[in-house]
């Protein structure tokens, strides 16, 4: 079988979408011995995953991702030539769309339905956009991949003759593998003075990993920290594509801007606690990764990752006050290896491998 992917969101500076999307595939070029695909890439994406493997074709298209009317000229009118053209069996759309003309079968991902749900939390022509098209790519598709139940039972009010299949996101090795029961054992003293002296980190801080928009609750956590006057500074690292008005809301915090992924774990083990109190989240990659590395999290009710209350405080995301309790509670707590381990215990349940033999077995299902 000949299967496509739409990967056109494979540019820039990766989120939470194009890491699940790069993670998945780079794991299904190890693991299918059968198949062959062909994935089309933007101008401007990265080189391919190394080594090279003679079934998976890298299709550079002649504009650059973050030409968004461009995109989806091409998704929705030259796309389905394509298919034809290149004789394709399947086709995995990766980002909520596919086209609504498509001649084969095809699997949607869908992270989350907050363009739909929720359209304040989404980007003006995202809104605009998923609204046209995600529902009719809903109803049509031949398999909808979703991260968490949550997302599932959304998906199944909107479409509910669709068939949704569960496939959670997973946590890089660089995370697993950073700590161990000793906390900081593979993680070296030189390695952590170095990123603490690159970012000018404090001796004590609370961190915040991710985008600045509104979903991600940045106001009521500033406000949660007014009322803990003690509590130590936030650093807060990403903001890749930040929305109008919060560099002026984030004057107060220390922002260290994009950080690389072997640096965060280093980041996410010195720090005092990991916040991540969104009001709306598909699945909350971040927490995960924070979890790996034995933080304590403060997160809250909207995160959708099963049983987190059980290595997490989860607060009121709408009321400042539920998260400066729970973040007190949290910062006075004594430090336990047990609980550190329980939280590492329950990140290395989610794996890139273990998405990448289900999807794996979703295209099995439609050959």
């Amino acid at each position: 079988m000949k299967i496509a992917f739409d990967a056109t969101a494979l540019y820039g500076r990766f989120g939470g979408i194009e890491n699940a999307l790069w993670h998945t595939f780079s794991h299904l070029r190890a693991l299918d011995r059968e198949n062959q695909y062909l994935v089309f890439v933007p101008r401007d994406a990265p080189d391919p995953p190394s080594p090279h493997n003679p079934r998976w074709e890298w299709r550079r298209l002649p504009f650059e991702g973050a030409d968004k009317a461009r995109r989806i000229f091409w998704q929705q009118i030259e796309l389905p030539l394509a298919l034809q053209r290149e004789k394709c069996d399947l086709l995995h759309a990766w980002n909520y769309v596919a086209p609504l003309a498509c001649p084969v079968p095809f699997v949607l991902t869908v992270q989350d339905l907050i363009a739909l749900n929720r359209p304040r939390f989404a980007a003006r022509f995202n809104r605009f956009h998923y609204r046209a098209v995600m529902p009719r790519s809903l109803k049509l598709a031949a398999r909808v991949l979703v991260t968490t139940d949550q997302t599932r039972r959304e998906v199944l009010r909107r479409a509910p003759d669709a068939r949704v299949r569960v496939i959670p996101l997973g946590v890089e090795p660089i995370f697993i593998e950073s700590l161990t029961a000793n906390h900081f054992e593979s993680l070296s003293a030189d390695h952590l003075i170095q990123v603490s002296m690159q970012y000018d980190l404090p001796s004590r801080y609370l961190l915040y990993v991710g985008n600045f928009e509104p979903k991600k609750n940045l106001p009521n956590l500033l406000r949660a920290l007014e009322m803990l006057p003690d509590a130590p500074p936030l650093v807060v690292a990403g903001g890749i594509k930040p929305w109008a008005g919060f560099d002026q809301l984030l004057g107060k915090v220390k922002k260290i801007g994009f950080v690389r992924r072997d640096e965060l774990p280093a980041l996410y083990a010195m720090c005092e606690v990991f916040c991540f109190p969104s009001l709306a989240e598909g699945f909350g990659l971040p927490v995960l990764e924070a979890l790996a590395c034995g933080a304590p999290v403060l997160a809250s009710t909207a995160v959708p990752l099963p049983h987190l209350e059980s290595v997490a405080a989860l607060a009121h995301p709408r009321f400042p006050r539920s998260i400066a309790e729970h973040l007190d509670v949290l910062l006075n707590a004594e430090a336990s290896p047990q609980i550190a381990q329980s939280r590492r215990d329950y990140a290395r349940r989610f794996s890139w491998e273990g998405a990448a033999r289900a999807t794996l077995d979703v295209y099995r299902e439609l050959m």
